[in-house]
């Protein structure tokens, strides 16, 4: 009784329009008007046309006097405050199913489904493994309840063999991207006070646990370019600290394979792939062009460089 109660009072607020066709009109207005049914928005085109709104509850009584009258109707829709409680209403199975996906993706979306490691470090991805669980991070784990920057830092720690790790959230996946230390990359150990670039690239993150980072991630660097500085402000001082960093470039160079033969495109990025093995590649693009009776095959290559100082 309830239900039908609020209904009801929905319904109220609730209006359908009409396209209205047949002779007389106003003979067919004064009779609506009789009968209690309000109009609204009433327009007339000519003797023979008319747009009106009326109140849903008159629905039936409209249809009625309309039909006894002859005249054409044609629903065009329905609007008002309380019509999209009509939409519910009339869709119940729709709108549960809308709020049930809402709610299990909101629920959901904060557990951990799977792993993935990338990276040369991924070789060692059992051991990684074992240090997660150690620190009751499984799958059906909160990604709430982990705390990104201290599992990066425990992964780094506790394995000699790597010199990099990030860790992000992707969907209800636990990315994590490690670099082994015989990677070639540029690391500097001591009292390091200044980290420098020593390749063209774009910084794709910066991480500084001392030091002041003098470069953000999109920009564009140059071989020599000061990316980490030496130094901190405190309450309002700057003083002199050593730093301890990392920052990942996106590099691109270029290999170039000469062949006789058409159509090598596949060959070239497999020399390519072989010459960058050590690194970490991101993709290949290859482009050929014809010179001399010969073709040239450049194979466009661009790769993760990780410098580290501390």
């Amino acid at each position: 009784m309830r239900k039908n109660k609020i209904v009801r009072a929905c319904l109220k607020s609730v209006y359908t329009d009409y396209e209205v066709k047949g002779l007389n009109l106003d003979k067919f207005i004064n009779t609506l008007k009789r009968q209690g049914i309000e109009l609204y928005n009433l327009k007339k085109f000519g003797n023979k046309r008319m747009l009106v709104s009326i109140k849903f509850t008159d629905n039936q009584k409209f249809f009625a006097i309309a039909k006894e009258l002859c005249y054409n109707i044609k629903k065009l829709g329905e609007n008002g405050k309380g019509y999209p409680l009509l939409f519910i209403y009339r869709n119940v199975g729709l709108a549960l199913g809308v709020l049930l996906s809402v709610l299990i993706v909101t629920f959901f979306s904060d557990y951990l489904f799977s792993f993935e490691f990338t990276g040369t470090g991924s070789v060692v991805k059992h051991e990684i493994k074992d240090y997660l669980y150690s620190q009751g991070i499984s799958e059906f784990s909160r990604f709430s309840q982990i705390d990104i920057e201290e599992l990066e830092d425990g992964i780094l720690s506790c394995n000699e063999h790597l010199s990099f790790v990030s860790v992000k959230k992707r969907g209800n996946r636990l990315i994590i991207e490690s670099a082994l230390s015989t990677d070639s990359v540029k690391t500097l150990n001591g009292n390091v006070t200044a980290l420098y670039s020593d390749k063209e690239g774009v910084v794709e993150s910066v991480k500084v646990y001392r030091g002041t980072a003098t470069v953000e991630v999109g920009k564009e660097v140059k071989v020599g370019e000061l990316l980490v500085d030496g130094y901190a402000t405190i309450k309002e001082q700057t003083v002199k600290i050593n730093v301890l960093a990392s920052v990942t470039l996106v590099c691109s160079e270029q290999f170039v394979y000469r062949s006789k033969d058409k159509g090598e495109e596949e060959k070239a990025t497999l020399l390519a792939e072989a010459l960058y093995f050590d690194k970490q590649p991101i993709d290949y693009s290859v482009t050929v062009k014809e010179e001399n009776g010969e073709y040239i095959y450049t194979v466009s290559v661009r790769y993760k460089h990780i410098l580290i100082a501390g």
